[in-house]
């Protein structure tokens, strides 16, 4: 008979953590895909893939509410209807060989945000996830799943934004370590090779003159 508290210990708690962040890192990526859908366009080729999955993640939540509102079947049908045209986008961006954007690459955000004056980062990071957080709280007004919907994806987009900024920083760190560390090692190797031990090397070789003659023994 096993020992009830073996559900407590070390190994397992940490099996059920692992299985806990798969789960949450997939429902965040579910969640944030279901509105990157209606913010960001040029998505990239292999990332493009999870916005059929949202969309049936999300048409398989709306089917568990007892009374879906109007509001939820136009969010889904928009939905569809972007994800459409998002396949079509990619599928002619390839056709006439415009600039391919990374395959893992979000989309890019709308360029009206760009033209009051914010950045890529602090729109992706903060201004989409706030501005989906507050269609939600006048969604929720009307339609209380979808403004649930909306208010879960703009935290999940806002922590999946934050998640994908600390990578890229620890990128940049890691290359500016990395190109250190090669000048420090290609300064070591010239201080090396230009030390007595290349000048002993000097010493050995033979000297011919000038008029082509061999030197007598």
């Amino acid at each position: 008979m096993s020992d009830p508290f073996d559900f407590f210990s070390i190994s397992n708690l940490r099996r059920y953590c692992r299985y806990l962040l798969f789960i949450a890192k997939w429902l965040m990526r579910l969640l944030s895909a279901s509105v990157e859908a209606f913010l960001r366009s040029n998505f990239g080729r292999r990332y493009v893939h999870i916005l059929p999955c949202a969309f049936l993640f999300c048409f398989f939540c709306a089917g568990l509410t007892p009374f879906p509102r109007l509001l939820t079947y136009i969010f889904l049908l928009g939905l569809f209807a972007l994800i459409i045209y998002h396949y079509f986008h990619i599928f002619l961006r390839r056709r006439r060989s415009a600039a391919e954007p990374h395959s893992s690459s979000t989309g890019d955000s709308w360029t009206i945000w760009q033209r009051v004056g914010l950045a890529q980062p602090t729109i992706q990071c903060f201004v989409e996830p706030l501005f989906c957080w507050l269609v939600g709280l006048h969604v929720a007004m009307l339609d209380p799943f979808l403004g649930l919907w909306l208010k879960t994806s703009a935290v999940a987009l806002f922590v999946k934004a934050q998640i994908k900024r600390y990578k890229f920083i620890r990128r940049i760190i890691d290359s500016i370590d990395a190109k250190l560390e090669a000048q420090t090692l290609n300064a070591s190797l010239k201080q090396y090779q230009s030390g007595p031990g290349q000048g002993a090397q000097k010493s050995h070789r033979a000297h011919f003159p000038g008029s082509g003659h061999q030197p007598h023994p």
